[in-house]
């Protein structure tokens, strides 16, 4: 089994955790989450859905087990192509989004992200860099896992409420994620 790597934002990288099945979808997908240290700080919580009272609380994450299993690379940007990249995407974009366009575009491999910005400037500094979404990572992992119906519609409210995820409208599964949500809502109607 050959192992795909690919760099992931601090938001997709919460997004992932939020659904709470990263191991199941980075192991479907046969996909290695390599993220910038600088990234790290930024991925402390995720959200509860709200209680009785509609208050929303935060609840402390780790990817410590993600990283023991090798399922987190840590990267640090630490060759002369890299940290010319991330001055370059720095200009640009805040130093943590940064990190990430360097890392994947000079590893050559897939940025995960759903910021239309960081897409955007990832692209213009690196033309032929693969873009990939929360939704995309989402949607694929559930046709090779066969997830059925319910399954999928738990994980896409876990991502919706503990990962604070709401679809970006450019995004073209948006429709999709926002139909899951809606089943959902049906049931309890």
């Amino acid at each position: 089994m050959s192992t795909k790597l690919a760099v992931a934002d601090a938001c997709c990288a919460l997004n992932i955790l939020a659904m709470g099945r990263e191991r199941e979808i980075l192991g479907a997908l046969e996909m290695t989450i390599a993220l910038p240290g600088r990234v790290i700080p930024e991925i402390q919580f995720v959200w509860l859905p709200p209680n009785e009272n509609n208050v929303r609380q935060k609840e402390r994450i780790s990817i410590d087990h993600l990283v023991a299993s090798g399922l987190i690379q840590v990267r640090e940007l630490d060759s002369e192509p890299l940290i010319d990249a991330f001055v370059t995407a720095a200009t640009l974009i805040t130093d943590t989004d940064a990190s990430c366009i360097a890392l994947a575009g000079i590893l050559q491999v897939p940025l995960i992200s759903d910021d239309g910005k960081e897409r955007r400037i990832a692209k213009s500094l690196f033309p032929d860099i693969k873009l990939v979404s929360t939704l995309d990572l989402l949607h694929d992992a559930s046709v090779i896992l066969d997830w059925n119906e319910h399954t999928l519609t738990d994980v896409a409210l876990a991502l919706r409420w503990r990962g604070n995820f709401a679809a970006p409208k450019r995004d073209p599964r948006a429709e999709w994620y926002n139909g899951l949500l809606r089943l959902r809502a049906d049931d309890k109607v």
